[in-house]
């Protein structure tokens, strides 16, 4: 009863929120029609009772909102019942229609994202229920098979052509379709057990055989090791005996070099020529002299023009005591002209009587004029000279010697780089100044040489006169010019070469080594001259 009135108080609370104007306006026959058309509470309550159980049985979550749903109309249904007024009943089904109302939308929104849930649980569950009958299937079909495999009676029951066997009228095409494709997966299976089989033990042969070869490779290993050990002790003894017999042999040799050397400066003190040359390396010195001479020029005035318009007095004067007619000069000899302007200024270094360098005037000029005196008496002044030349080496005089030396260099590479700046317009370079020093350094070393000789030595520098011409000598001359002018078509010279000016100087030696017999001479190095045609 009480289920029913608080059903009936939901109902006139859900009319009156819905109709507040219309529900005291009534007639009693319209009422009565409702009442009769309406089926009966009790039906009403069953259906919904065996609703809600089904719902209940569907998900546990509907049983506890529906569980809250009563508690809350049973609050209202008590609530309403208090009222005594029939205004205050009415205002409150009201009111409590409205609220119930809002809560009906609630938990059919609650009802709905239940029902969803539970939806989902029950998908998942189904899937992960087909899952787990699909696993037992296979599951099961594999244990039937191994089984098969191992007690044989599956091949057997189908070699025997009666035992285990429908007919085919028994079994269906769909049955035999089945059968087909089962006994098809297993015998797939029963292959690959079988090969699975054959390669674990090709496996287990191919690891045994690994084991043997790593054996006897450790074994191997041992022995060689061993060898090894007994042959490096071996070559290790005998690497030491052949070290200590090579000392040994070492020893004796260095001894027996010493000895040599004693021997060798013991003969050669007793007969040695004190600084004395050999000819042929005397004028080896001086054509290397002349070709590093030429390579100056050619490095640094290869593409200078000759102007002799408006020279100086000094150039001039060295030109003209080179070849007096020099403004005759062709400017394809220009190179020679150069080279013949060097040799000029190395003259004056070939013209030292005693040391390069000896000063004119002060402590040290008598020595000069000495040996201007006495350079006629053989070799008598020839060892004068090295001796002079010794001790003037030995005692403090050798410091002023060698800056006197220097400043006299350094003179003449400035006359030289002037006279050819008058004759071409170039400069020189820093570094071409240094190497035209060095070449003056390298001939002052050479004329302090053949000071040094017994022998005697004389450098020749060929110059014109304007008075008669000088005439080309073939045993002291060799011509660096083409005279190609004056050769006819056999080759035959048929015109005289005619001497311009000399280029570099030439080399004749007097006598023999120990200075005697001078009236004999040899020319070591030809005189390098630019000739003409005449």
């Amino acid at each position: 009863m009480t289920g029913e009135k608080k059903k009936s108080s939901v109902l006139s609370s859900r009319l009156g929120a819905k109709r507040p104007g219309k529900s005291t306006s009534k007639n009693p026959k319209s009422s009565a029609l409702s009442a009769i058309t309406t089926p009966p509470r009790a039906a009403i309550a069953s259906a919904q009772s065996k609703k809600d159980d089904v719902q209940r049985l569907k998900n546990p979550f509907n049983e506890m909102l529906m569980h809250k749903s009563e508690e809350e109309k049973d609050g209202s249904s008590s609530a309403a019942s208090t009222l005594d007024d029939p205004e205050q009943e009415r205002e409150g089904s009201v009111s409590g229609g409205g609220i119930n109302d809002a809560n009906l939308h609630t938990r059919l929104a609650e009802l709905e994202r239940a029902l969803i849930v539970a939806h989902e649980e029950q998908d998942e569950l189904r899937a992960e229920l087909d899952k787990v009958r699909q696993h037992g299937q296979a599951y099961r079909e594999t244990v039937d098979g191994y089984r098969h495999q191992l007690s044989g009676t599956y091949t057997q029951t189908h070699s025997t052509p009666g035992a285990f066997q429908h007919s085919p009228q028994q079994t269906s095409p769909r049955q035999r379709s089945n059968s087909a494709a089962h006994e098809q997966r297993i015998g797939h299976r029963v292959s690959m057990t079988m090969q699975r089989d054959d390669y674990i033990e090709h496996d287990y042969e191919l690891r045994s055989k690994l084991a043997e070869l790593e054996d006897q490779l450790v074994s191997q290993d041992a022995h060689y090791q061993a060898k090894l050990e007994q042959v490096a002790f071996k070559g290790e003894s005998e690497w030491n005996d052949l070290t200590n017999r090579l000392h040994r042999s070492e020893k004796e040799s260095h001894d027996r070099l010493q000895q040599l050397l004693l021997l060798k400066s013991s003969i050669s003190s007793l007969t040695r020529v004190d600084s004395q040359v050999t000819d042929s390396a005397l004028s080896d010195l001086l054509s290397q002299l002349a070709n590093r001479a030429r390579e100056w020029v050619i490095s640094n005035f290869r593409r200078s023009k000759l102007n002799f318009k408006n020279l100086p007095l000094d150039t001039s004067k060295a030109l003209r005591s080179i070849y007096p007619n020099y403004t005759s000069i062709d400017s394809r000899d220009r190179l020679a002209l150069y080279q013949a302007i060097i040799s000029n200024a190395l003259m004056r270094i070939f013209g030292e009587p005693i040391v390069v360098g000896l000063p004119e005037s002060g402590p040290l000029s008598p020595i000069r004029q000495l040996a201007a005196y006495i350079h006629n008496t053989g070799p008598d002044y020839r060892a004068w000279r090295r001796t002079t030349i010794r001790a003037l080496e030995k005692s403090e005089a050798r410091y002023a010697l060698q800056q006197e030396r220097e400043k006299l260099l350094h003179r003449l590479a400035g006359e030289i780089g002037h006279q050819l700046f008058t004759l071409t317009s170039i400069n020189l370079t820093t570094v071409a100044q240094l190497s035209l020093v060095d070449i003056l350094n390298t001939a002052a070393d050479l004329q302090h040489t053949l000071l040094l000789q017994k022998a005697q030595y004389k450098i020749h520098f060929f110059r014109s006169e304007e008075s008669r011409d000088m005439y080309y000598d073939d045993d002291k001359m060799e011509s660096i010019n083409d005279l190609d002018s004056g050769v006819d078509d056999d080759g035959d010279v048929f015109t005289d070469r005619r001497f311009l000016f000399c280029v570099f100087p030439c080399l004749e030696k007097f006598g023999d080594e120990w200075g005697e017999n001078v009236d004999v001479s040899n020319v070591l190095l030809k005189a390098r001259v630019c000739c003409g045609v005449g």
